[in-house]
């Protein structure tokens, strides 16, 4: 039997249900988005608090194209036999209302009800937000600590991120083609709700020369504020990735070296703990079956099933290691390619005394790694011709350790 699983997806990663009705309000139909009134009714719903809404499961796809929590329920579901409908007996899925607290009432009950109700000894996968929702809800039923045997979490801003901050103040356009919200609608509606600012660094809710309204400053005098830094009460896998354009500064400079697109490695990685191993997993294009594949969310990666097997199956852990060329220029023919890696031990922390060297066709170079673990190289176009198939190249990173050794392939598109 599988170990039962309990999900807590990310903000705003869940869906808003019209508490009479049902009806699904968020997200919202093709059909709400390109009529300007009904758009205009359904932002002034989402800013009316609690309203007459509720929080559905969380959001498995948009419009049936862009999958979100299906992309892990496909993964566990397909490679590790769990049944992720509601009606399962060894998983549950908590959505929860992202405009209110990530310690509100209603989400403690949900999940609190969801462990009563699996059988033994729970793995939490917790993604982005929904590490912290998780964390305050142990905070309130410690109780219950007991049911969890460990955690997953992926990209988990520990401490705050400052995508919270530019999604409040900024806003990013969401939808397809002429049917979306734009920008300042977005943060319209964030800009309302309370998780945003439980998601805020410490420094950010002691600062108001940023919040504009007097809402903004109520809701930041209210947020949760930070969580102890040490956290002893549970194993954690503490999956950091880094890869995507990540604000680096309040003035929106961003690196793809800063994070996983959400949550700055500075953030993700800043749990401690007696049995907290974190592993770095750069988010890129990574070599399957001889073809480039890209894979921009964080759990469906091909290093993750490592970790996911050692968690779910029990597997015996071994040193993580992982080599992926950057997710936008390994096909971009007229681009140098970043290629990103890393080397953990089984228990987190870099993997000591290990050596890595990249084999350009027959020319060795060495890449160091970081106290992290991690460590980078420009792969140069210049002279480099497809050695797979017809319009692919493929290079080794070779990685050397007191005991062991191992090769990671990594492709990208050529001429």
């Amino acid at each position: 039997m599988p170990k039962p699983i309990l999900f807590v997806p990310g903000f705003p990663a869940s869906e808003l249900r019209d508490r009479t009705t049902g009806r699904i309000v968020f997200p919202p139909s093709l059909s709400t988005l390109v009529d300007s009134a009904k758009k205009k009714a359904l932002i002034q719903t989402l800013i009316t608090i609690p309203g007459n809404l509720v929080a559905g499961p969380p959001i498995r796809d948009v419009l049936g194209i862009a999958k979100q929590a299906q992309s892990l329920y496909d993964l566990l579901g397909g490679r590790y036999g769990y049944d992720t409908s509601e009606l399962s007996d060894d998983f549950a899925a908590i959505g929860w209302d992202w405009r209110l607290s990530i310690g509100d009432a209603a989400v403690v009950k949900a999940i609190a009800d969801a462990v009563n109700r699996l059988p033994g000894e729970i793995v939490a996968i917790i993604h982005s937000t929904g590490g912290l929702v998780f964390r305050a809800f142990l905070e309130q039923r410690p109780d219950l600590i007991s049911r969890f045997e460990q955690v997953m979490a992926f990209g988990v801003p520990w401490r705050g991120t400052l995508e919270a901050l530019h999604a409040i103040t900024v806003g990013e356009s969401a939808g397809f083609l002429f049917a979306k919200l734009t920008a300042a609608e977005g943060a319209q509606i964030v800009s309302h709700a309370q998780a945003a600012y439980d998601l805020l660094p410490p420094e950010l809710l002691s600062d108001t020369s940023w919040m504009t309204q007097s809402y903004m400053r109520q809701l930041a005098a209210t947020a949760h504020g930070a969580f102890p830094q040490n956290f002893d009460a549970l194993p954690v896998t503490n999956v950091c990735g880094w890869g995507i354009d990540t604000w680096t500064s309040r003035t929106w400079n961003h690196s793809k070296d800063a994070g996983d697109g959400t949550a700055p490695v500075i953030s993700s990685s800043w749990i401690r703990g007696a049995n907290v191993r974190t592993m770095f997993l750069p988010i890129g294009a990574y070599a399957t079956a001889n073809i480039p594949y890209p894979h921009p969310r964080i759990w469906d990666s091909p290093p993750v099933l490592q970790l996911l097997e050692e968690v779910l199956n029990d597997a015996p852990r071994a040193p993580f290691l992982c080599a992926a060329a950057d997710g936008d220029e390994y096909i971009d023919y007229e681009s140098d390619v970043d290629v990103r890696l890393s080397a953990m031990s089984p228990n987190g922390g870099s993997l000591a005394g290990c050596k890595v060297s990249v084999d350009i066709d027959g020319l060795k170079t060495d890449v160091p790694l970081n106290a992290d673990g991690r460590g980078a190289f420009v792969l140069k176009r210049v002279g480099i011709e497809h050695n797979v198939a017809n319009d692919i190249y493929r290079f080794v990173v070779s990685f050397r350790w007191p005991g062991g050794s191992a090769t990671r392939a990594v492709l990208i598109k050529s001429v």
